[in-house]
C-alpha cells in the first residue's frame, strides 16, 4: 500500500512575506526578468525604510523618491537596452494599483514620483513621461525639493548609509543591499 500523496506548499498569490502590499508585478517580471524585479525591490526596500521614520525625522522631504531616482538613473547608465519602456509599464502598474491612491499605500509606491521627477530633471528620457498625461497637475513642490536635494554635497551617500544601516525585521534584499553600496560614492 502506498503513502498518500502530500500536497507542495506552494506561495499564494497573497501571500505578503512583508505584512503589505508591494509594487511587485508578477507579469511584469516575467516579462522583463531580473532588472525589473531588482528595480522593484529597491523602491519597496526604500520605502520600508522611510515608513519606520516619524515625523520628527530629520530626513528632507522627498528623501526616498530621490533616492529611487538616483537609482533609477544609474539605472538607466548602466543598462545594455533602453530601458524606458520598463519604466513606464513600472509606472503604469503601479499607478492602477488601487491602494496606489491611499496614504499608505503599497510598498514602493513612491516609484511613479521618483520616475515623474527623473524626467523633470532629465535623468530619465522624455519619452517615459507620456505615462503621466492623466496626472491633473504635476508634484511641483517634490520636483523643486528634490532638485534641492540633489544640491547638497554628501547627501545621497549620508541616505545610503541610513538605509544600510536601518533596522529592518526583514533585512534589506541583497541587490538592493549592493546596489546602496554602488551609490555610496555619489
Amino acid at each position: 500500500m502506498s503513502k498518500p500523496k502530500r500536497p507542495l506548499r506552494v506561495v499564494a498569490a497573497n501571500d505578503a512575506k512583508l505584512g503589505r502590499a508591494t509594487i511587485m508585478d508578477r507579469a511584469l517580471a516575467q516579462r522583463y526578468g531580473t532588472p525589473y524585479v531588482h528595480l522593484a525591490a529597491f523602491a519597496i526596500d526604500i520605502d520600508r525604510v522611510h515608513r519606520l521614520e516619524d515625523e520628527r525625522s530629520r530626513l528632507p522631504f522627498g528623501w526616498e523618491v530621490f533616492l529611487t531616482e538616483m537609482r533609477l538613473a544609474r539605472f538607466m547608465d548602466e543598462a545594455q537596452v533602453d530601458p524606458a519602456s520598463l519604466f513606464e509599464d513600472m509606472c503604469l502598474s503601479v499607478m492602477d494599483l488601487p491602494a496606489a491612491r491611499e496614504s499608505q499605500g503599497p510598498l514602493g509606491a513612491q516609484l511613479p514620483f521618483a520616475i515623474y521627477v527623473g524626467v523633470a530633471h532629465q535623468h530619465l528620457p522624455a519619452r517615459v513621461g507620456a505615462c503621466f498625461h492623466a496626472w491633473k497637475k504635476p508634484p511641483v513642490e517634490l520636483i523643486e525639493e528634490t532638485a534641492e536635494l540633489a544640491k547638497q554635497a554628501g547627501l545621497l551617500a549620508r541616505l545610503v548609509e541610513h538605509c544600510l544601516g536601518a533596522k529592518l525585521e526583514t533585512p534589506l534584499v541583497e541587490p538592493v543591499r549592493a546596489a546602496l553600496e554602488g551609490m555610496k560614492g555619489g
